[in-house]
């Protein structure tokens, strides 16, 4: 088992070091989902701190930035980065046309459900794999005892629940010329309150509570602790006891099985 902290600064991957074996990185240019972006430089700080580094670069990739983003990967090779978390397929084809060394995480968000699709990416390159969210516990059991890929698995922190490459808030606060500086974003239905980034690249809706699996037995994976809306210091509390924040399984004992409704 190892903890893996999602960080939202340089200041608190120092501080919390000695809580964590690894960090996930979200890398400017290329993320999305995370309020907070570094860039090599600051990257290769947080490399020098000892722990495993996973870099997140999981925006789709257009044709117009294939040439910044393979001169981007052959920098991140020379900087020993432990694994490349990657929605775009292309990483795959990537990492094999300019030999690089670093591993990647296969990571399509809610498509990362079965072992034979996670041992299908493992064979073309991806030795990691980044499970759903969605999952139940007897899904994931499944998964760990039929795929040789090293897991991420969501333990702890507010979970992204879609993307829309459309400016859904900004756009609303622009055409009523409302000030959304320096404000958080929520979106309230039936009385719960959705937290949300809307950069860039576009609006994402989080979970509108804070998932915590850590009383669960069968953990014994990369383990993602995701401090994104949380405060630094309750953060790291956290990391040092879990129990300071209420048990939430999600989905862990939901089946999300959908049926065609047949008219009558």
């Amino acid at each position: 088992m190892k903890k893996v902290a999602i960080i939202t600064s340089l200041k608190q991957a120092y501080d919390i070091k000695n809580l964590v074996e690894a960090f996930i990185v979200p890398i400017k240019n290329y993320s999305i989902n995370f309020p907070n972006t570094f860039d090599l430089e600051e990257i290769s700080k947080i490399k020098s701190i000892g722990k495993e580094v996973f870099l997140v670069m999981n925006k789709s990739i257009y044709n117009n930035e294939l040439d910044d983003l393979m001169a981007t990967l052959k920098q991140i090779d020379i900087l020993n980065i432990n694994g490349i978390i990657f929605y775009d397929i292309a990483f795959i084809q990537l990492k094999a046309q300019l030999n690089l060394k670093t591993d990647l995480v296969w990571a399509q968000e809610h498509l990362v459900t079965n072992y034979e699709t996670i041992n299908y990416w493992y064979d073309k390159g991806a030795k990691y794999a980044y499970l759903s969210s969605e999952l139940t516990k007897d899904e994931i059991i499944t998964i760990k005892k039929k795929t040789k890929a090293k897991l991420f698995i969501n333990v702890f922190g507010y979970i992204p629940m879609f993307t829309s490459k459309r400016h859904l808030i900004n756009n609303y606060l622009d055409y009523f010329n409302i000030d959304n500086k320096g404000q958080k974003k929520y979106i309230v239905k039936e009385n719960k309150a959705y937290p949300i980034i809307d950069d860039k690249y576009g609006t994402t809706v989080f979970s509108n509570y804070i998932l915590n699996i850590l009383d669960e037995d069968f953990l014994d994976d990369y383990l993602v602790f995701n401090s994104t809306f949380i405060n630094e210091q309750d953060f790291k509390e956290m990391l040092t006891d879990y129990h300071k924040f209420p048990f939430e399984h999600g989905f862990l004992y939901k089946e999300t099985v959908y049926k065609v409704k047949k008219d009558e």
